[in-house]
């Protein structure tokens, strides 16, 4: 196995790295639409070479391929990498005259090449995450207007097919959450309803008494708090997700907004001994493209699971700008999760909620409906846990 260099990450790179994993292409199978672009696009450049690549931290992996029959490079040893920094049309008349000396001993073996065409192609938000390319044995030629035209072309049409297959990702994840939450409320709501009317049945028939009547009743009441907090947790996420237009870009005082979320679990976290603490340096400020109820959302659902599995500790909120994206954390002094369990806590299908260290019981809806929301804003959320240590969830808008 070949040896991969990295490229350089900076803050942008980074973000670029995200947007390429969302649209889940790396090693994704051959699928014909882009084997046509990359046959039209040699044809049309009369050249021997075309691929479709897209291009991580380590790799430049082909999704399509014509004239060769290898499946990747190293980045940084491949000329995408330079079009990935100049985000458009890259020539190179001779790739053994080139000034950035490409590594390109991974061809040699099949073809030698000699020329270079590539153009970026790019997601809607400007991060290019791959390249439209031909190669050619021939040295010191250049596309013709109609060959670049061509090539831009090619590359806009591959651009459209990348992101009909991530909506079309997205809207079978959608549906599969969608009826997998639906599942669970049914289940969550209709065994407290159902325990609810038989106590009132059992009550009527005369077969309880005044004090079997008012445990029981207690009891039903608490069930029914956490469903109601379910439910209503799921509808504050759907008016979320409804919003199609997101409002202009407003400066958000972070410290403020924990403030206001702190003030509203508070008794949550009296009740379980545990204190909050609101480490945001007081007056920061983050430029950020959604409205407050947003970060309220995020907040109450991290907050409440995190006060949910700490007792008699703590629970703790940083923040800081990073390059104009909001990084915020949320730490406890808790339980932990298992190192097994911890992969699976946005699945739904093998998302089993653990009980809070009171009995507390939950859905694991509120991460999952977290991760659902910050993906629509094309922000990310990250868990690091460890039993009997804490948990600590990062989450960057």
């Amino acid at each position: 196995m070949m040896h991969m260099k990295a490229i350089a990450l900076q803050p942008e790179e980074q973000e670029r790295l995200h947007e390429l994993k969302r649209y889940a292409l790396l090693d994704s199978p051959a699928e014909k639409e882009y084997d046509s672009i990359v046959q039209l696009a040699s044809q049309l450049c009369q050249a021997p070479i075309a691929l479709i690549s897209f291009i991580d931290a380590e790799r430049e992996w082909f999704k399509a391929k014509t004239g060769i029959t290898i499946s990747e490079v190293p980045a940084a040893s491949f000329p995408g990498s330079k079009v990935i920094e100049q985000k458009g049309l890259l020539q190179i008349p001779d790739l053994l005259e080139d000034a950035n000396s490409f590594v390109l001993s991974a061809l040699t073996e099949e073809i030698t090449p000699r020329f270079y065409a590539g153009v970026a192609i790019s997601s809607p938000e400007g991060f290019v995450l791959g390249v439209l390319s031909v190669l050619d044995t021939r040295p010191s030629r250049e596309l013709s207007a109609d060959q670049v035209f061509a090539l831009e072309a090619l590359a806009g049409q591959a651009e459209k097919l990348i992101e009909l297959r991530l909506r079309k990702s997205e809207t079978q994840r959608m549906i599969s959450t969608q009826n997998r939450i639906t599942s669970i409320i049914a289940h969550d709501v209709r065994n407290p309803l159902a325990a609810l009317k038989a106590i009132i049945e059992l009550k009527t028939s005369g077969m309880l008494t005044e004090e079997e009547t008012t445990e029981m009743l207690s009891m039903s009441a608490k069930q029914l708090d956490g469903t109601l907090e379910m439910v209503a947790n799921v509808v504050d996420c759907g008016k979320l997700q409804i919003k199609t237009k997101l409002p202009e870009k407003q400066a958000i005082d972070i410290h403020e907004q924990v403030s206001m979320a702190f003030n509203a679990q508070q008794p949550k976290a009296t009740a379980k001994g545990s204190q909050l603490f609101n480490s945001v340096t007081p007056g920061l400020t983050v430029d950020l493209d959604i409205e407050t109820q947003v970060l309220q959302f995020i907040l109450r659902n991290l907050l409440d699971n995190a006060i949910k599995f700490t007792e008699n500790g703590s629970v703790t909120v940083r923040a800081q700008n990073v390059y104009g994206r909001l990084e915020l954390q949320v730490s406890d002094t808790g339980v932990g999760i298992a190192a097994a369990k911890v992969p699976h806590l946005f699945d739904l299908q093998k998302n089993n909620s653990t009980p809070g260290t009171r009995g507390e019981k939950g859905s694991g809806l509120g991460l999952i409906l977290v991760r659902e929301l910050l993906e629509k804003l094309r922000g990310r959320i990250q868990i690091e846990s460890q039993e009997q240590s804490g948990t600590t969830v990062t989450i960057v808008l």
